[in-house]
């Protein structure tokens, strides 16, 4: 099996249908490689790691790592879109930063969910 056969079998796309009714194809993508693409700051990792293996004694976020939160945050989502949606009714798409930011909300949010597995797909990989 060549490479191309290779990458072939290990895809995984879903047909989904947004909230606005577009048709489009989409993957899981690794959300290990989002945080690294969306640059998350060390300090909010360290403080959602800390939120994971306490039993809610957390110690709260300084105002600063707040609005760095939500910016990592958008920037986190922003690139959970960009490598979930691979197609547009059929038609392969490259999602730049700037299509992203002309997506409706709720298909912005449905695919942030898709991607992040929040919303269970109930479809069969293709």
């Amino acid at each position: 099996m060549n490479a191309e056969q290779t990458l072939e079998k290990l895809r995984k796309r879903y047909d989904v249908t947004l909230p606005s009714g577009m048709n489009v194809t989409i993957r899981l993508p690794r959300i290990r490689d989002c945080v690294i693409a969306s640059r998350i700051p060390m300090p909010i990792l360290e403080h959602v790691k800390e939120a994971r293996e306490s039993n809610g004694d957390l110690t709260p976020m300084t105002p600063e790592m707040q609005a760095e939160d939500q910016a990592a945050s958008a920037r986190f989502n922003d690139e959970i879109v960009r490598q979930t949606l691979v197609a547009i009714d059929g038609e392969p798409v490259d999602m730049t930063r700037e299509a992203v930011s002309e997506l409706e909300d709720d298909d912005y949010e449905a695919l942030v969910g898709y991607g992040t597995r929040a919303i269970p797909l109930v479809a069969s990989p293709r």
